[in-house]
């Protein structure tokens, strides 16, 4: 009879595991849109996107209770005829629960939300346009 609690109670722990970290997935900045390209960040691990015509690399850390986001977006060329821009580079801290937006070319935007306590960012792209033609 020991047994057959044991297992009861291991179960139980194994779907509130679950329904834990479904939970803290179930967030409103997790939510993607249908045709979106969606990328979950861990800080300091760098993630790599393309915007229309621009490519953007990026990456947070959490400090102060934020995501410091930093993203570098350049030309998808990158520079190949030497006339081309290097790329611009920003920093801007986001609060959990909050965003920011790139806008790009070709009707194309980048989102990033902030997480729970700072430890995750979501980053998707999404055409800003509702119909292409």
């Amino acid at each position: 009879m020991l047994k057959a609690t044991r297992k009861t109670v291991a179960a139980a722990a194994g779907v509130m595991g679950v329904l834990a970290a479904g939970a803290v997935f179930a967030d409103p900045a997790a939510k993607v849109d249908q045709g979106s390209k969606h990328e979950i960040m861990s800080p300091g691990r760098g993630l790599s996107l393309d915007i229309g015509g621009k490519h953007a690399v990026g990456y947070f850390e959490t400090k102060d209770n934020a995501c410091h986001l930093t993203v570098v977006v350049a030309d998808v060329t990158g520079g190949e005829t030497g006339l081309d821009s290097p790329g611009t580079r920003f920093v801007v801290p986001v609060i959990p629960g909050r965003g920011v937006q790139v806008d790009a070319s070709a009707g194309q935007s980048a989102e990033f939300f902030c997480g729970p306590g700072a430890t995750r960012m979501n980053a998707r792209v999404f055409d800003r346009a509702p119909y292409k033609s």
